[in-house]
């Protein structure tokens, strides 16, 4: 995928994604209202190998650390907040405090079981299931089904069959007290763990919130292609 700042990085889904000219086009429908991303995804054939190894995997005890400073300094994200009621971490840039503003939060959750109780193989494809179905419909209760979704081949330089199992993309735009975000979401099963990766956000020109731009599916994208990999790399 040809992106801003991030040569050789690819996250190509499996049908249902803006085409780059390079496959048949598929144009989802969009609102109006809603910016359009930029093409920037490939079709590629799906893949329904399996990792190499079948044993069950342990979510990292700080999901706050899988990032690197060099990664989190290039999404201009500063250190992480973590998640007391799961094993999550959201990070956020400073939009200072004079217009324009972007707000950007990145958040990387891990679904491995409760603390005494490590998922099986069969409750994670259960889980990933039951959320690809959700987010196909409706990823967000402040908003519609989704603009853009898929499921993915390659997410940065992790790729199904030999990084992960299985995932799934979508991107949507969600509106609180009428500010728009706009938010992609990709949701990947290494083994026994669940992995969630988000990066919603919006630029805003004054200081009324409800005049702010969602973030494109575009941005969204290269962000989460630029932290998959060492985020699927602290599944061990």
């Amino acid at each position: 995928m040809r992106q801003r700042g991030l040569p050789g990085v690819l996250l190509a889904l499996v049908a249902m994604a803006p085409a780059c000219g390079l496959m048949p086009p598929f144009m989802p429908t969009r609102s109006s209202s809603i910016p359009a991303a930029s093409p920037s995804w490939r079709e590629t054939a799906p893949t329904s190998a399996p990792t190499a190894k079948a044993a069950l995997f342990k979510a990292p005890a700080n999901p706050c650390r899988v990032l690197t400073a060099s990664v989190r300094s290039r999404l201009e994200v500063r250190q992480g907040t973590e998640d007391r009621l799961d094993a999550a971490c959201k990070w956020s840039n400073d939009p200072g405090d004079a217009p324009p503003f972007e707000f950007r939060d990145l958040r990387i959750a891990y679904d491995a079981g409760f603390k005494k109780f490590t998922a099986s193989l069969k409750d994670a494809r259960d889980s990933f299931t039951a959320k690809r179905r959700s987010d196909y419909r409706q990823p967000s209760v402040f908003g519609g089904a989704p603009l853009v979704k898929g499921a993915i081949r390659q997410v940065g330089t992790a790729k199904a069959g030999e990084h992960f199992d299985e995932g799934y993309y979508v991107y949507f735009v969600y509106e609180v007290g009428e500010a728009k975000r706009g938010e992609g979401k990709a949701v990947l099963r290494k083994g026994n763990v669940v992995l969630t990766i988000s990066f919603s956000g919006a630029d805003v020109p004054g200081r009324r919130m409800r005049d702010g731009r969602p973030i494109d599916n575009t941005t969204a994208q290269t962000a989460i292609d630029a932290v998959a990999g060492q985020a699927l790399a602290a599944v061990r």
